[in-house]
């Protein structure tokens, strides 16, 4: 799939379908919903359709991932590398990349690898402000 579609579906072998679909909010910022099967199939899809909607939407993405029925390594591994791209936006005190919901599946990936602190439940748009992050000197 090219970054730059903004909704997609990728066909699985089992039946199975998996889904990424970007909506502008309106305010600079895109919602992601990810839905269905997200493994190492679809992570380099992810990472592309994720990086590129870093770039197009400047005041940063909400993840909602209420729909994701299974969640791999592969996945965590793109959803952990494009937090750490998204970074801090030192205006808004807040997050570029954050969350509204994690399906049950996602949640206890997020526990059992000890991810679950970088992507709170309910950090989405009515997150608080965090404190900034200063690189280690």
């Amino acid at each position: 799939m090219s970054p730059a579609r903004e909704s997609a579906d990728s066909a699985r072998t089992d039946g199975e379908r998996s889904a990424i679909r970007v909506e502008p909010d309106g305010t600079g910022g895109a919602l992601v919903v990810l839905a269905g099967e997200i493994d190492q199939d679809c992570a380099s899809e992810l990472r592309d359709v994720l990086a590129f909607a870093l770039g197009a939407y400047p005041r940063g993405l909400v993840l909602d991932l209420a729909e994701v029925t299974f969640c791999d390594c592969a996945c965590l591994n793109v959803l952990l590398g494009v937090r750490l791209e998204a970074g801090y936006d030192p205006v808004r005190r807040v997050r570029r990349l954050q969350v509204r919901n994690i399906s049950p599946r996602v949640s206890r990936l997020l526990e059992l690898t000890g991810a679950h602190a970088y992507f709170p439940v309910g950090s989405g748009p009515d997150a608080q402000p965090v404190e900034e992050v200063k690189p280690c000197a």
